[in-house]
Parts: C-alpha cells; sequence; structure tokens
C-alpha cells in the first residue's frame, strides 16, 4: 500500500470536521460549497440555483458558540510553572505561539475536530509542533503518518511558487529507535526522500514522541466534533431559512390579473399603469382588475421550523456552558463540579490537562529537569443566571443582536464573572489570554 494510505474511518470522520469548521467559518464557506449544503431545486438552472442560494441565510452559530465555551474555560489563564523551561511561556510549538494561545487552539479544535495531534520535536530545545486531525491520515502501534505541505520554486519564474504534499512516518528501525521517514512523490510513486533518527542526549528514542489529545478517553476513529450536533442542526436551519426565503421571493407580493376589453378606440392594447399619481380608462364596463395573494400556512410552518433550530442551536450552547444537571441551585453548589463527567467544560479541561502533562513528560525527559507544573483553569462559571436566561443571551449573542461587551456585561449582573472582575477586565483578559471575540478563530489546513 502506497504511503498515502488512509484508515478505514478517516473520510467519514474528515467529512464531519468539515461541516463543522464550514459552519464555523460562517455563510460564505458554506455557500461556496454549494450542493454539499444546499441541493437544487427539481428543474432548477445554473442561475436560478445561484439565486436560490443566495437568498438563504445561515445564522452564525458555531463560532460564537465555541468562543464563548473557550472563553469560560480560559477565562482565568492555565496554572503553569516551567521549572526551567521558561521559553514555553512565549514559544511553546517553536513558531511563537504562546502556552496560552497553544492551549486555546487546542479546545478550539476539541470542538470543531474533535482531536489534535502534538510531535515533539528538538531544534535547540523540544518544541510541541500540531497536527490537525485530517493530518493524521494513518496510525498503528508502529507507525504514524502525518500529511503536511511544502512548496517546490518554478526554475523558471522566481514568482512562483507550487504547493504540494509530502507525507512524514513516524516508525521505527530495524532495532527499535525511532526514526523519521519523509515521503515525496517522484514520478507515479512515493519514495524516502529523507530519513532522520532523533537523540535525546545522544540516546534514540524507544517510543514515539507524538501526543493525541481527544475528547474524553476516545481515540482518533471513534471521536466526533464536540459541535457536530449544533453544526447540523444549523445546516437545518440554512435550508429551512433558504426554502422561506425563496417561498417569500415568490408569494410576499400580490399579482395583478386584468379581465375585459382593454383596446382603445383603433383596437390597439391600452397601457395600464400602477401606483399613485396615475389614472387608468377601460370603455369595457364589464372590465375588472383583481390582485392574487398568497395566504396558504406552507411559508408560517417553514419559519417555526426556523425558529424552533434557532433555539435547539441557543440550547446546546448554553447546556455546554453549565452543569447539565441543571436546575437553580445554591452559591456554593451551583458551580460546575470539575470531577464531573457529564459536563461538557469539564471534560474539555480533563482532555487538555492529559494531553498537556503527555507533551510536557516528552519535554522534561528531552531537557532532563523535573516534573513542570500545568493545570488548566476548572473555575468555569458560576450559575446565578437561570437555564432558561442564560439561553436566551447566547441565543441573542450567537445571532449577532448584542456586542462582546454587551454580552460580557450581561454575564457580570447574573454573576458569571469573577468577583471584582468587570466587563472591561474580562474583556481584556480574553484577549490576553488568546482568546478572541471579535475575530474568527484561525485554523490549519
Amino acid at each position: 500500500m502506497p504511503i498515502n494510505t488512509v484508515y478505514n474511518g478517516y473520510h467519514e470522520a474528515v467529512h464531519k470536521i468539515a461541516r463543522v469548521r464550514d459552519f464555523a467559518e460562517g455563510s460564505d464557506a458554506v455557500k461556496d460549497k454549494g450542493e454539499t449544503y444546499l441541493p437544487k431545486l427539481s428543474g432548477q438552472s445554473v442561475d436560478e440555483y445561484d439565486n436560490y442560494k443566495t437568498r438563504g441565510y445561515l445564522i452564525p452559530a458555531v463560532s460564537p458558540t465555541a468562543r464563548a465555551v473557550k472563553g469560560s474555560i480560559m477565562r482565568r489563564p492555565p496554572m503553569f510553572n516551567p521549572k526551567g523551561a521558561d521559553y514555553l511561556l512565549s514559544d511553546f510549538d517553536g513558531s511563537g505561539v504562546t502556552v496560552n494561545e497553544f492551549v486555546g487552539d487546542m479546545i478550539t479544535e476539541l470542538l470543531y475536530a474533535g482531536g489534535i495531534g502534538y510531535l515533539i520535536e528538538f531544534a535547540d530545545k523540544p518544541y510541541a509542533k500540531s497536527y490537525t486531525r485530517e493530518n493524521i491520515i494513518n496510525f498503528s502501534s508502529d507507525y504514524i503518518i502525518l500529511s503536511q505541505e511544502y512548496t517546490v520554486q518554478d526554475p523558471k519564474d522566481k514568482y512562483i511558487q507550487e504547493t504540494l504534499v509530502e507525507y512524514l512516518e513516524l516508525t521505527f528501525d530495524e532495532n527499535g529507535n525511532y526514526i523519521q521517514n519523509l515521503w515525496r512523490e517522484e514520478g507515479k510513486k512515493y519514495v524516502i526522500v529523507e530519513t532522520t533518527t532523533p537523540t535525546n542526549r545522544g540516546e534514540a528514542l524507544k517510543e514515539i514522541p507524538f501526543v493525541y489529545s481527544s475528547v474524553g478517553k476516545t481515540g482518533i476513529k471513534d471521536t466526533d466534533p464536540i459541535l457536530l450536533h449544533l453544526a447540523n442542526v444549523n445546516h437545518d436551519q440554512y435550508l429551512l431559512s433558504t426554502d422561506h426565503r425563496h417561498g417569500l421571493h415568490w408569494t410576499a407580493l400580490p399579482t395583478m390579473f386584468l379581465f375585459g376589453d382593454l383596446r382603445d378606440e383603433n383596437g390597439n392594447k391600452k397601457q395600464i399603469k400602477v401606483g399613485a399619481g396615475t389614472a387608468n380608462h377601460i370603455d369595457d364596463e364589464a372590465a375588472r382588475v383583481e390582485l392574487l395573494e398568497f395566504s396558504g400556512q406552507g411559508l408560517g410552518a417553514i419559519k417555526s421550523a426556523v425558529d424552533d433550530d434557532i433555539s435547539t442551536m441557543a440550547s446546546i450552547g448554553a447546556k455546554m456552558l453549565t452543569n447539565e444537571s441543571g436546575g437553580v441551585k445554591a452559591a456554593e453548589t451551583a458551580r460546575i463540579d470539575a470531577s464531573s463527567e457529564t459536563a461538557t467544560l469539564s471534560i474539555i479541561a480533563n482532555s487538555v490537562d492529559s494531553a498537556m502533562s503527555s507533551i510536557l513528560l516528552f519535554i522534561t525527559n528531552w531537557l532532563n529537569i523535573s516534573e513542570i507544573e500545568f493545570q488548566v483553569n476548572r473555575d468555569f462559571i458560576d450559575v446565578k443566571l437561570d437555564p432558561q436566561a442564560l439561553t436566551a443571551l447566547l441565543q441573542t449573542w450567537q445571532s449577532g443582536g448584542i456586542s462582546l461587551n454587551s454580552f460580557l456585561y450581561q454575564l457580570e449582573k447574573g454573576e458569571l464573572l469573577p468577583p471584582k472582575i468587570t466587563a472591561e477586565d474580562e474583556a481584556d483578559r480574553i484577549e490576553t489570554t488568546g482568546v478572541d471575540f471579535e475575530e474568527d478563530t484561525q485554523l490549519p489546513v
């Protein structure tokens, strides 16, 4: 089998991840996929379909929900004591990503893809290089295959570069030592163009320094993106909204019908004018005009279904931000229990802590230093707003009806922010911990 052979279930997983990423990116990304998300109606021409697609409306629910979840976890920076590896504070991955940004990106990938992988590599110091779930194409106990891009210069034009795909094979040699084989396509087949044997202070490694972070205790094959269900409801809302607006386009305005002899004394058709400031004279006393106007219930039913989807999306997001046991609790007991296996925030926090523990273990072994302490924030939300109020608030935030400051102000009034922290303080905290509510999170491809 060639090096680019994928594991069973890879394409199904990538299909689900693409849906979440597209709906997180927003309307343009979804509409650019055309019939992937919006099938043509029977008999539609290309132009008719383009107009039909243009009329559709997508409520931006996935990205705001992801940012709200990420902001809840990252509202307080993780506890991190590098103990001799201070460089990790400002450069955790070798490209200038801070440890807080690194953790924030991990949370986003758990939400959008259900997992993300990290290869610990040593340049002058050890770093953790990330690989999206789509880039992890195959694996076993003896190997991991990662896809990555590289560029080739056009020999005839210095301004042209072609982007190609290569494959990094993490495996073992005949002596059980960890090696990296770099595969590239030459002619019509893939060949190894480089083999590297990473070492730790001169000693070959006996295990692959790769860590996979997933939701809960599931593996690469079995994990769905956390926000897949939300993206599915968002897809249904897009389909219904498109049909609703398409129906309004054809039925919202009444259509005029004229009956009678509308010719003048010379036998020519009379010109009929419509609107204020006009007058028409018809000699035929039996002539009449009628307006055909839509009065059925079909569009109302579609609009009701759209509203149901909007409510469902807000409910999904709200449940992620609260303990799923629900109910209004006393101040001390309403805090989300970090050990709860049913709270989404706790599951994400546990996944992050587990992955970071494994990553830092490789790094400390490589640097020959003592254990590095790390723990993600567990003080997520003090629940003072009742679930219905939080759902309504999140629905308004998802749909763009309020600004970030207004959203945070309501959380502050509902005592969902830490003591003595104002909305302005929280906005600053989000910015300094790498959580940006003003722009969509940029994800690797």
